[in-house]
Order: C-alpha cells, then structure tokens, then sequence
C-alpha cells in the first residue's frame, strides 16, 4: 500500500511538473515563469502603487485580479518580460513607469493660447518645455532646442512655459522680465539674455536687459510687475504642478512626456520618430 501511495505521488508529482506555462502564473493572465519569488514579489508591488489605467480609483493590482483591464495586465506582463531581459529593479520600475506614461497619459491639455511659441505655423511635432531660469540644464537645454526647430523649420514648434523653483531667487523675477520683453515682442531675445546671464541675475540686471533690447523701459517695469504678469507665471505654475513634474527641465513632445537624453542628436532621433508615426485614429 506504501509502495503504491509513494508512486502515485511520484506520478502527481511529475504531472505537476509538465503543467503548462499558465499554471505558473503568480498574477492572473502573467506568467511568473523564469523569475524567482523576489522578482514576482517586486513586480506585484507596483501594481499595487500604480493607479489602474481603467479605473482611477483602482489599483493596477485590483484591475489584474478582476481582469477587468486589460492594460494593466500588460504592464505586469511587461515588467516581468524586462527581469527576462537582466533589468535591474531600479530599471524594469523605470521602463514600466515609462511605458504606463507613453500608452496611458496624454498631456494634450496644456493651454497654450498665450504661450511664447516659436517655430513651424502649422507644427506636426509639438514640443512644450516647462524650465526654470536658473537651472543650469535648462540653460544648456535652451542652445539645444533652437537648432532642433532649424533642422525642422516646417515641422517642429516650441511652446515655452515657467517652473520656477522656490530655492531660486531670481527665476520668477526672470520670467516676468520675459513676459514684459514679450508684450514688446522681443520674448525670446529677453529669454537668450537672461539664460546666458543666468548666473548674475538682479532687479538692475533685468533693467539693462531691457535697454539694451530697446525697449521702452517705463512701459517695461509697468507691465514686469503687473497682475497680468504674476497669473501669466502661476498658470504655467500651477499646469507644471498638475502634470507632476518632478524637475526642470522637462519636456513633452506631441503631448506624451519627452524621456531621452536631451541632446540635439537624441532629441532629432525622436523627431524623425513621431515624424514617421501614424496620426492617431480621431475619435
């Protein structure tokens, strides 16, 4: 009788073994296989952190065990196949946060009626940056991007909106001064002189700016410490804020968030890629 159990559950033991893939799944629809208890566990976590791209007030985690959305499942999927690939944890969080981002939010909804833009009239790639004008990066950013529009004079426009930083003193300063330069039609020769003067910025430095542009300077400090100036600079604010960000600069191209390396090469890289894109089916 003991003979017979132990090789009965030998025989189970073996069928257990050759069960299909599906059998191996540690979350409903996603195949655990080839990833240890450690790796699944990681992977289960973030889709308890991230909100279900179906239901906002659920978790991809809930959205998964209800199969109720189908997206959330292939972000799971996703991060696992990215362990598959070697990715570190650091990394796969990176790519499936970066692949929600791409397939899930759209940031089409920034206003941009009264936003300095400059480039092609009728744009195919839109490209809105949010900087602060005492960020080193920005101002390394703001060489880089005028020769992206020139290498696309027809298809590609800037929109250029304020994130300025409480740790620094003169940015808010700095974007009203471009405000008040642009009322006067020089934005962007205020911008190119207060981003090459980024280090030396002061109330008297944004007066000689302004003299040296040509402008009529009484009407200058008018319109620099307006109202109109101060809502102009806090409705950039307050759309930086809502869109999350984290840092300047940032960038966003035809409405998804820009996450390649902000130079000239890598950014045309992406150009060339939304350029060759099919325009998404109108609804």
């Amino acid at each position: 009788m003991r003979l017979r159990l132990r090789a009965l559950l030998f025989v189970l033991g073996t069928l257990l073994l050759s069960l299909p893939a599906a059998a191996q799944e540690f979350l409903p629809g996603v195949d655990g296989k080839g990833l240890d208890a450690d790796e699944q566990k990681f992977v289960s976590e973030m889709m308890k952190e991230g909100v279900c791209p179906c239901d906002a007030k659920a978790s991809m985690m809930d959205c998964i065990q209800k199969r109720s959305c189908e997206k959330a499942t292939d972000l799971a999927r996703y991060g696992v196949e990215k362990f598959r690939e070697g990715l570190g944890e650091d990394q796969v969080r990176e790519a499936v946060v970066r692949k929600y981002f791409d397939d899930n939010v759209s940031f089409d909804w920034f206003d941009l009626k009264d936003t300095p833009k400059k480039g092609a009239a009728k744009p195919k790639v839109t490209i809105v940056e949010f900087a602060d004008f005492e960020c080193p990066h920005c101002a390394m950013l703001a060489k880089i991007l005028p020769e992206l529009i020139k290498a696309y004079p027809n298809d590609v426009a800037l929109y250029f909106k304020n994130f300025p930083l409480p740790s620094h003193t003169w940015a808010e300063a700095a974007a009203r001064a471009c405000f008040a330069a642009g009322k006067q039609n020089k934005f962007w020769q205020m911008y190119d002189l207060v981003f090459s003067n980024q280090m030396n910025l002061s109330a008297e430095k944004f007066t000689e700016f302004a003299a040296e542009l040509g402008l009529n300077g009484p009407r200058f400090k008018a319109d620099m410490e307006s109202p109109e100036a101060h809502k102009y600079v806090e409705r950039d604010r307050a759309e930086g804020t809502k869109a999350q960000l984290t840092g300047t600069p940032t960038v966003y191209m035809n409405g998804k968030l820009y996450y390649g390396e902000k130079t000239l090469e890598a950014m045309k890289a992406h150009v060339e890629k939304l350029l060759k894109a099919k325009p998404a089916p109108k609804r």
